[in-house]
């Protein structure tokens, strides 16, 4: 545990996890409004939603106040989360730059304007049309590409910028000072995003290649082979915690049940009369969205528990807590920044291996006909643990299993959670012996 707890300590000491504990830090406030509003958006106002018909919000719920409702939680997360690499390159660059001290704002500044140069040339070289806005890609699905870039205009200023010390107040003559210093490392960064961008735009206006990725999706998620559906998974796991949301995690379950395969399956039930030996028993979008993330974020949830259970952190209990509901109706981005969960190396392995092992052991429990395979639509923002239940039609044993499953997942967490109180104590210690050598 000790050996494991420094190799974490020594990689969050490295600059660039520095820079992206930092970053998530101050982003973790709007990052938990926004899950919230979504919450609100895809659970309360959305009528193929779990809360809407739950609470019969057709009858109660006026039109004035559901489109009233309905615009105010859309235009909050699509502000939030559609511009989240706008916040993010911002303070990446910002904070990157604080740590050589130098100009942060000016950083920041820079960073933001590369950004918006390489999207509005990617977009441009993709539609031929011209768009900043549009297309998802200043989204928090690409919050690690926007702390790279701030992570890199902040060298960029570490190398060419002039120091800078802050003061309490600045006069115009300071101010156009410390702007003219910044000249050059924002020269260097702008013709930076300038060359990138025009790479993407040649590159894609020949290639006009397809970004929907809907084409790598397709064949995982009509797959019936748990040795394509598994790894898949797992990747796609390791990729969500990196910040790179991936696609099979995401699958709603209107497009699970949309599927050839698993209207199919849904036939068979519906001819048959039994939920047993349909046709694909193991199919990937059913296994990946009812048991390998149970609707959304079922390892998440379990890590939050986890940390109510036997965390020894103020600060990550309370991010628990506040994200709890949330996470419940499977909104997880407010708890994956405010942990944060995304690079932080103490929950890496566990955030992979829960939603393969989840995948593991129901396929076993198909195989032996202790639960059927999941075949219905569910409301969307359903609760992670009644997803299998809902699935398959109120089945009593699967409910069962799946409360055996997620304790099992919370089981998993708790070495993670037992390694970040270690990391505490051992940072203690590290900050202790940094404070004597000054």
């Amino acid at each position: 545990m000790d050996k494991l707890a420094k190799w974490c300590i020594w990689l969050r000491r490295r600059s660039f996890f520095r820079v992206a504990q930092r970053t998530f830090a101050v982003l973790m406030p709007i990052a938990t409004v926004g899950a919230f509003f979504q919450v609100l958006q895809y659970s309360v106002f959305a009528p193929e939603s779990f809360i809407y018909n739950l609470f019969d919000f057709d009858k109660i719920m006026s039109d004035r106040f559901w489109d009233i409702g309905t615009r105010l939680s859309q235009c909050v997360v699509e502000v939030i989360f559609g511009l989240f690499c706008l916040f993010t390159v911002y303070f990446s660059a910002s904070f990157t730059a604080k740590i050589y001290r130098k100009d942060a704002t000016m950083a920041g500044i820079s960073a933001l304007t590369s950004l918006l140069v390489m999207i509005y040339l990617f977009q441009l070289g993709l539609t031929g049309r011209i768009s900043l806005l549009t297309g998802g890609y200043l989204g928090f699905q690409y919050t690690s590409f926007a702390l790279l870039l701030g992570y890199g205009v902040g060298q960029v200023f570490h190398w060419l910028g002039a120091d800078y010390e802050s003061v309490n107040y600045e006069n115009t003559k300071l101010v156009q000072d410390r702007a003219i210093k910044a000249l050059k490392p924002t020269l260097v960064t702008v013709i930076g995003g300038i060359a990138i961008g025009g790479i993407l735009y040649v590159v894609i206006s020949k290639v006009k290649a397809n970004f929907s990725l809907t084409s790598i999706v397709s064949p995982v998620e009509n797959s019936n082979n748990l040795l394509l559906t598994v790894p898949a998974t797992a990747l796609a796991s390791f990729l969500s915690w990196l910040g790179l949301e991936a696609p099979i995690l995401d699958l709603s379950m209107s497009n699970v049940a949309g599927s050839a395969a698993a209207t199919a399956n849904l036939t068979y039930v519906l001819r048959r009369g039994s939920v047993w030996k349909v046709p694909y028993p193991y199919l990937g979008g059913s296994m990946i969205s009812i048991y390998g993330v149970m609707g959304g974020c079922g390892a998440i949830l379990a890590l939050a528990v986890a940390i109510l259970i036997g965390g020894r952190r103020k600060e990550r209990e309370t991010v628990a807590k506040m994200n709890l509901w949330p996470l419940l109706f499977s909104s997880s981005r407010g708890f994956l920044v405010g942990l944060p969960v995304i690079l932080n190396p103490i929950y890496a392995l566990q955030l992979v291996l829960v939603p393969v092992v989840n995948m593991l052991i129901a396929a076993l429990a198909i195989f032996l006909h202790i639960v059927p395979t999941p075949v219905y639509t569910v409301l969307t923002g359903t609760p992670g643990p009644l997803v299998p239940f809902f699935s398959t039609n109120g089945n009593w044993p699967t409910l069962i299993f799946t409360i055996f499953l997620f304790c099992l997942d919370v089981v998993m967490m708790i070495p993670a959670v037992k390694l970040d109180n270690r990391t505490k104590i051992l940072l203690k210690d590290y900050e202790m012996e940094d404070d004597r050598h000054v």
